[in-house]
């Protein structure tokens, strides 16, 4: 390879910026170890931090029992217990330094996946960093569909946690 062309090979790289990122948190043990992560790369490139908790209209699988009479007011605490997490991650963002953290709920949404895709792509996001697994009362036969979903369809690059 000559000069003249590694030169050129060297210009034609783009330059990674990581300066937006964007953790969906739904209180599972995968997203808070996702907005863990999230955290840590959010210090170490100087970005910042965007936390989502998105809530669908329907009550899950595992709430709606005919012995139980307060199924809605059940399924509203747990999800009150779940938004507390978000303030976890806000713990978690203020012990790495980062204290301008951007958090939104989103209730009564048709698809948890859009409302991901869409956050990031009207914020511009870089990097969406996000659990495999997320709580669903048939876990383990949608397991990390929500993943999958925002891996398919994402604009930038997505960081699947374990």
């Amino acid at each position: 390879m000559t000069n003249d062309t590694q030169a050129a090979s060297v210009d034609e790289r783009k330059e990674i910026e990581i300066k937006k990122i964007l953790v969906p948190i739904d209180g599972s043990e995968y997203s808070l170890h996702a907005a863990q992560y999230a955290t840590t790369i959010a210090r170490n490139e100087k970005a910042q931090l965007f936390c989502i908790h998105v809530v669908t209209p329907r009550i899950p699988y595992g709430y709606a029992t005919p012995a139980t009479s307060s199924t809605k007011s059940r399924y509203y605490d747990h999800i009150k217990i779940r938004l507390n997490h978000g303030l976890n991650v806000r713990n978690m963002a203020k012990d790495e330094g980062i204290f301008d953290i951007k958090t939104e709920i989103f209730v009564d949404v048709k698809s948890i996946i859009e409302s991901i895709i869409e956050y990031a792509t009207q914020r511009n996001i870089d990097l969406i960093v996000i659990g495999t697994r997320g709580r669903t009362g048939l876990k383990r036969f949608f397991m990390g569909s929500v993943a999958n979903g925002v891996v398919q369809h994402a604009r930038c690059s997505v960081l699947v946690i374990r």
